[in-house]
């Protein structure tokens, strides 16, 4: 006869179920009901591994990795065949402290498992806090080849890009000391849900809130301020308080942002899973654009690119096309970007194309029209060259964009085009659009 737990009042679910029920608890952010239904099941199934495992990640990810590390060794008793396990194990080992021990778990989930991108975005993590940088590096960038939507990996590989792209007497880390005497508010997660245009808007929505109610906004390394001329205050993982209940805090956020409220968040550490407001304000435009200009140590990659189009003609055109996404196959069609630009080209003076694509295979469709890529650039940013995409796109005279976020974003940087489109619901057109709302 199956086992049946009341896992919440009134709600009765068999053993898979209750372990999936706990597990969303734990993704959601309510880590003490994923942690009291983890109990509940254990009373009842006390070898269950799979509540063991959900018990222990629930447990580091409170910030109390300590506790976590004895839950998911006895967990990987239960199933010592699972890589998962020794991943998680891996991470609250890395968390407490104890490299030697999360190097061996993580190494051990790789050995199980040989495309493992997160376990080797852990051990990348240990080698470079023993000093290993060269063997940490290989390993993200293995990770990002893997999977190049783990935002993890894709942070850890992009800052140590940055790093290594420094002229010897360059620095990009400028941070000003925190403000005591004003409340402040915190994003740990900045950049680990979501990638580089989803995490502007995250950052952006953030500040704005921390600015209309007069707070600092402490933030982790991130690529955005590796990227931009930001010097936001360092947030010290240390005073956070613990991760609970994100889709409440959510939708707070969202309603502290869309008007003025008596009781905003304040003093906390905010997650808010990919931000839940659109954060380009219209009327916040100017003190956007001017957090969100590049670095000049940067120029060197940035501006070559830009030079070399302005030299191959007068008017820059610039088409976004996004063709790999694992989770979006709605695809806005070539034909509509090649019809739209027969019809332009001949009422252009002395145009330029430039397309910034994620699926080089669709560059030929374009030939008529004498494209240039990022392959063609003067000089090439290794690992960062999405940001030389995306620059680009920013100083465009006429910008076609695809679904997604990244050239939607680069839209609203642009200071001055003089026209920006996008597919029409059902892609049944390009139409101009505002990315100001």
């Amino acid at each position: 006869m199956s086992i049946r737990i009341e896992t919440i009042a009134g709600q009765r679910l068999s053993l898979p179920d209750a372990v999936r029920q706990a597990l969303d608890y734990c993704n959601s952010g309510w880590l003490d009901i994923s942690s009291a239904i983890c109990d509940r099941i254990l009373e009842a199934a006390p070898e269950d591994a799979g509540a063991l495992l959900v018990k222990g990640i629930a447990a580091y990810k409170a910030r109390n990795p300590a506790a976590a590390v004895p839950i998911l060794s006895l967990a990987l008793r239960r199933n010592p065949a699972s890589p998962d396990t020794i991943h998680h194990l891996g991470i609250a080992l890395l968390l407490s402290g104890e490299l030697d021990r999360a190097e061996l778990a993580f190494r051990s989930a790789m050995g199980a498992r040989s495309d493992y991108a997160e376990a080797m975005t852990g051990l990348a993590e240990v080698l470079r806090a023993k000093g290993d940088a060269d063997g940490a590096y290989a390993l993200l960038e293995r990770a990002v080849e893997l999977k190049n939507n783990y935002s993890p990996a894709y942070i850890a590989y992009s800052l140590m890009r940055f790093d290594c792209s420094l002229a010897p007497d360059a620095r990009w880390n400028r941070r000003r000391e925190p403000r005591r005497d004003r409340p402040w508010l915190s994003m740990a997660s900045l950049g680990n849900y979501g990638r580089f245009a989803q995490t502007v808007n995250e950052y952006v929505a953030v500040r704005l809130y921390a600015d209309t109610y007069g707070m600092e906004f402490l933030t982790p390394d991130w690529v955005g301020h590796a990227f931009f001329d930001l010097d936001d205050p360092r947030l010290d993982p240390a005073i956070l308080p613990e991760f609970q209940g994100w889709l409440r805090g959510r939708r707070e956020f969202a309603d502290g942002f869309a008007q003025r409220v008596a009781n905003p968040l304040r003093d906390r550490d905010l997650f808010l899973g990919g931000s839940p407001v659109d954060a380009m304000v219209k009327e916040r435009r100017a003190d956007i654009l001017s957090w969100l200009t590049p670095r000049s140590c940067w120029d060197r990659f940035l501006e070559p690119p830009v030079e070399m189009l302005r030299r191959r003609g007068r008017t820059l055109v610039a088409v976004h096309i996004r063709q790999t996404d694992w989770w979006n196959q709605d695809y806005t069609p070539l034909s509509l970007y090649l019809d739209w630009l027969d019809g332009l080209w001949p009422t252009l003076e002395d145009p330029v194309l430039f397309i910034a694509t994620d699926e080089p295979k669709v560059v030929p469709e374009f030939a008529r029209f004498s494209p240039v890529t990022k392959d063609d650039f003067p000089i090439q940013w290794e690992g960062l060259d999405y940001l030389q995409d995306f620059h680009v796109l920013t100083r465009s005279d006429i910008l076609a964009i695809s679904t997604g976020s990244f050239a939607a974003t680069a839209a609203a940087l642009n200071p001055s085009p003089h026209m920006l489109l996008r597919p029409a619901p059902g892609n049944a057109a390009l139409e101009t659009f505002d990315p100001w709302k």
